[in-house]
């Protein structure tokens, strides 16, 4: 996969990669109001990003991702509805990542949000609502909070951090976590080519977690996926009991929230608006468990074994 924006997109460089074996392009469009689009500083408009799935399509590939947003400055949920409804008429990508607007502190859009009309944390949650019903009846599976795609188009890269699978990368400042180790390379390029050249370190960090102290990220991973968690998986994988987390999830189903099918949880689309605060809450009922099994290890009482 190659990442692209609209207006760098040319049949050269799809030549180019596609020679050399690319077949995925994710491409950020974001919205199709150029007005918008001129408000967050984006340097394309949204002819040029039909263009370039143009060019995409007549050099064969066929594996399409398009990076939207919502809840942009003067965005109505009409507007966001025709977006997502002409990006799919106008692109019909396989897959689509759909993010709300977050503004950062340090920004330009920070800077300038007292003069921005954004909507609230109400018309964020309704847009989203609707993008996972209308992708949905279009054929899209809902897969990750933020992620669609066509059956057999999920993001596969994307999918190894989700299901704590071993990666790596390559050049300045790439993170890898291969061999029970988590490391990034130094950012700086001259420093990563002279420690290439003269054999001398070039890692920035390195860090080794054994397999059974990813528990945390087992559940803060796994509760953003379609796929969830589940019992057997985590008690055979981490030798602990999945009764206290699935305790903590109790109340949240209750609430439509999350659904137990043969042992396994996952969010809704309503959960996964609330996903913090519903993770947090599993996070915190592991912790108490393996204090509690922890306290009793010192007082040699061993049968807690759970």
């Amino acid at each position: 996969t190659f990442e692209a924006n609209p207006d760098s997109v040319s049949d050269r460089l799809l030549r180019r990669l596609r020679s050399e074996g690319f077949n995925r392009v994710s491409l950020g469009v974001q919205c199709d109001d150029d007005n918008i689009l001129k408000k967050l500083g984006r340097p394309h408009n949204y002819q040029q990003a039909k263009h370039a799935v143009e060019r995409i399509r007549k050099h064969r590939f066929r594996n399409l991702s398009v990076d939207l947003m919502y809840g942009l400055p003067g965005q109505t949920l009409e507007a966001w509805e025709n977006t997502l409804k002409q990006v799919i008429y106008d692109m019909a990508p396989e897959h689509i990542s759909c993010y709300g607007l977050k503004v950062e502190e340090g920004t330009p859009l920070w800077q300038r949000q007292e003069e921005l009309e954004l909507p609230d944390d109400d018309l964020q949650a309704d847009m989203y609502l609707w993008t996972a019903q209308r992708l949905t009846a279009a054929g899209y599976e809902h897969y990750e909070i933020s992620n669609f795609a066509k059956p057999g188009y999920e993001s596969r890269h994307n999918l190894r951090y989700w299901l704590l699978q071993p990666y790596a990368g390559f050049g300045p400042g790439a993170h890898s976590d291969f061999g029970d180790v988590r490391y990034a390379w130094v950012r700086d390029l001259e420093a990563f080519c002279r420690g290439v050249e003269t054999g001398e370190s070039v890692l920035a960090e390195s860090e080794r977690i054994p397999p059974r102290d990813r528990d945390t990220e087992y559940l803060m991973l796994g509760l953003r996926t379609a796929r969830g968690i589940g019992r057997q998986e985590f008690e055979n994988r981490f030798r602990l009991p999945f009764a206290p987390i699935a305790e903590a999830l109790e109340p949240f189903r209750a609430r439509g929230w999350a659904v137990e099918e043969d042992g396994r949880w996952r969010l809704t689309a309503e959960g996964f608006l609330l996903s913090n605060q519903i993770i947090l809450s599993a996070l915190e009922a592991l912790g108490r468990e393996k204090e509690r099994r922890q306290r009793a290890a010192q007082n040699h009482d061993f049968r807690v074994t759970g």
